[in-house]
């Protein structure tokens, strides 16, 4: 009997997952990148949209071609380097950086605005309830397609078609030269420019959330489970693309009303206001809110179901609790102080990623793939801590730094492509010298 969901649910799964990704980076750093690019816009986003669709995209596909999460598609390293790498970027993509970032963008952009005197308190009250809202969903993750997929994600779906169409409709001026990097090289200034919505993270977080929302529904066995996660990924990639072609065109558009903002997330305010006046308001608090609430119970999810499974004396219940009691408290310290403490961390983290998602897409062309595994991500770890120190002017940094100045993309932060390539190269020619040994029981 072939096990399939209903077109209606097969939609609805595919809009829970978009909703689940587009969160508060996705709508700040558009407009500002296409501000800054002008002229230049659709190069940027090009390079915007591999890193911000294309590579989310491949990372579901790799988790359902496993079937699994995080720990299955790492399964030719360490059993102790699987957990601590992954709960590394669980904690970074849950209650550490991304979903308290969700609550602070959904603050200043949606209600700040209606406040006369914004302060402590009253981002301490919206925290609370905010995430209150979120431990509830979360609290049942069966019915996330319900209450996510079908509810909450058509109202954003709804908002976002208004808020796109406005500046083709509408525009508020014209795109004017470019500046900054984007004038120089726009594809690759936007290509890193998508590192900072961590939508690639939060792909092997989300392939999980879909496969158990899949699993709820009655869709078991292994083909039907990539059938419906690749599609579903197809219709959530769509819908992202979308939104970031609207949002670049919007801030392409915007230097007239929007001269010299502080960052995306002002120029929005700025276009929507000049738009609708102050009904404009309310439509970009309704965006902001829904999108970065249905992102924060995709991450909280995620990371409470990844803790359940590799740490057994932890329940997924009181795990959604204490996650969400540390994204009250890290909400708390302030958007800008969050953002500029976890770049660095994103800037050793993506590349890893990257790498991790591509080879899965390869990994049967391996005869030892253990060591073709191993030796990249080690390559790719090495070059992109590099690229995040070169900018510390230390004597002992620099002497190290210095040596790989000449590699391809070094100024851009890629200076890890062309080693890790390299590498791949190497080691799946000697793995077809070298045999792969078993995995022990303990690491796979």
């Amino acid at each position: 009997m072939k096990q399939r969901l209903s077109l209606q649910n097969i939609i609805g799964m595919g809009f829970m997952v978009f909703a689940m990704f587009l969160g508060a980076g996705n709508l700040i750093f558009p407009p500002l990148a296409g501000q800054l690019a002008g002229t230049n816009v659709w190069l940027a986003a090009a390079g915007f949209l591999v890193t911000g669709v294309g590579l989310p995209l491949l990372g579901l596909v790799v988790i359902a071609r496993v079937g699994g999460g995080f720990n299955e598609i790492t399964r030719e390293l360490p059993r102790w380097l699987i957990i601590s790498m992954g709960s590394f970027i669980f904690l970074v993509i849950g209650p550490l950086y991304a979903v308290p970032r969700t609550s602070m963008v959904a603050y200043e952009v949606g209600i700040a605005p209606f406040l006369n005197s914004p302060d402590t308190l009253s981002r301490l009250i919206f925290s609370l309830v905010f995430f209150s809202i979120c431990g509830y969903l979360c609290l049942n993750p069966g019915r996330l397609l319900e209450s996510v997929g079908k509810l909450i994600t058509p109202a954003l779906i709804a908002l976002l078609i208004i808020l796109g169409l406005s500046p083709v409709i509408m525009p508020q001026g014209t795109p004017v030269e470019a500046t900054d990097n984007y004038a120089a090289n726009p594809f690759l200034t936007g290509f890193l420019e998508g590192y900072l919505t961590m939508d690639a993270l939060a792909a092997l977080m989300f392939g999980i959330v879909i496969i158990t929302n899949l699993r709820s529904h009655g869709i078991n066995s292994t083909q039907a489970l990539f059938r419906h996660s690749v599609v579903t990924a197809f219709i959530a990639a769509i819908g992202l693309a979308l939104v970031y072609v609207s949002l670049f065109y919007l801030g392409a558009t915007s230097r007239d009303i929007a001269p010299n903002p502080d960052n995306g997330g002002q120029i929005l305010s700025l276009y929507v206001y000049a738009l609708y006046g102050t009904p404009g308001k309310s439509l970009l608090a309704g965006v902001v809110a829904l999108a970065c609430l249905t992102t924060a119970v995709g991450c909280i999810t995620a990371a409470a179901e990844y803790f359940d499974g590799v740490f057994k004396p932890f329940s997924y219940r009181p795990l959604v609790v204490a996650i969400t009691a540390c994204c009250i408290a890290f909400a708390n310290l302030g958007l800008n102080q969050i953002i500029e403490l976890f770049i660095p961390v994103l800037l050793i983290l993506y590349p890893v990623c990257i790498v991790l998602i591509l080879l899965g897409l390869v990994r049967d062309l391996f005869a030892n793939p253990v060591l073709v595994y191993r030796s990249t991500l080690s390559v790719a770890l090495i070059f992109s801590i590099v690229d995040t120190i070169k900018e510390v002017h230390h004597p002992l940094i620099m002497m190290v730094t210095s040596s790989c100045q000449r590699l391809p993309g070094y100024e851009f932060n890629l200076g890890w492509a062309l080693p890790c390539a390299l590498c791949v190269l190497m080691t799946g020619i000697l793995g077809k010298i070298i045999p792969q040994e078993p995995l022990q029981e303990d690491q796979a």
